[in-house]
């Protein structure tokens, strides 16, 4: 009887400090969101409580097109590409999520219908938060809301941006303004140069400028032979002239 007894207290200490375990992973969760960062502490635990956590491995689908909008998804740990196909069936990658990103936020303002799929690039953990949960908060703290359309507005420019890239600017133009963008306001190392690496594949880079895998091997290949870049293995990139990069997006 002892035995059954200490049994079942070891559970329940288990069971307890598991509960704990991912309650204070999904805390961290949501500590990384831009909407939730000047909340309190324990708002914040009251929102962790009501997400859920999921695993997904590479090459998983997270959600898909036509289906129903009600969540929000934030990226704990991974990486997420948000795509869609086009008429003629090519890919267009709209966006690719990193730890504290997400998506999903339109689920505040009510149901929709999922325009884009989302596939996790690697292991990730998502942290998702029921679209009727986050209104029951946004009463709570109208300030949620605020920070919600900020991110959706930036979100929306970005989106604006890449489509004016698409429509007017040629393959060259699109890689190097991609290029500088990593690039960012990295200095350069004792030799001149920067080093890059690429966070995603060259075939979804490729989707995601609008054009193909063999194309942006090429003009990559050709930047490199003007001596403006220099390629290392699959994914490392030395930028050896930022400068011309940049006149060849306003050229």
């Amino acid at each position: 009887m002892n035995h059954k007894r200490h049994f079942h207290l070891l559970s329940h200490i288990l069971r307890k400090n598991s509960s704990l375990i991912e309650c204070a992973v999904r805390k961290i969760c949501i500590e990384q969101v831009p909407i939730f960062n000047q909340l309190n502490d324990r708002e914040k635990t009251e929102i962790s409580f009501l997400a859920v956590s999921k695993r997904f491995q590479k090459g998983e689908i997270i959600f898909s097109t036509n289906e129903l909008s009600e969540n929000l998804y934030i990226v704990h740990k991974g990486k997420v590409k948000i795509s869609r196909l086009s008429i003629s069936g090519k890919e267009q990658i709209l966006q690719i999520l990193e730890p504290g990103d997400f998506t999903g936020e339109l689920s505040l303002f009510g149901q929709s219908i999922q325009k884009s799929t989302a596939e996790a690039l690697k292991e990730t953990d998502i942290c998702l938060i029921r679209g009727k949960d986050i209104k029951k908060l946004v009463l709570k703290i109208p300030t949620i809301a605020i920070k919600i359309l900020e991110e959706y507005t930036k979100k929306f420019d970005e989106a604006e941006d890449l489509i004016e890239q698409l429509g007017i600017q040629n393959v060259e133009q699109r890689i190097a303004r991609y290029l500088l963008k990593i690039v960012g306001d990295k200095e350069n190392n004792e030799n001149g140069e920067i080093e890059l690496a690429l966070s995603i594949s060259k075939q979804d880079l490729a989707s995601f400028i609008g054009t193909t895998k063999e194309t942006l091997s090429r003009k990559l290949t050709a930047f490199q032979e003007q001596g403006w870049i220099k390629l290392i293995g699959h994914r490392r990139i030395l930028i050896l002239d930022k400068e011309s990069l940049r006149q060849i997006i306003y050229s």
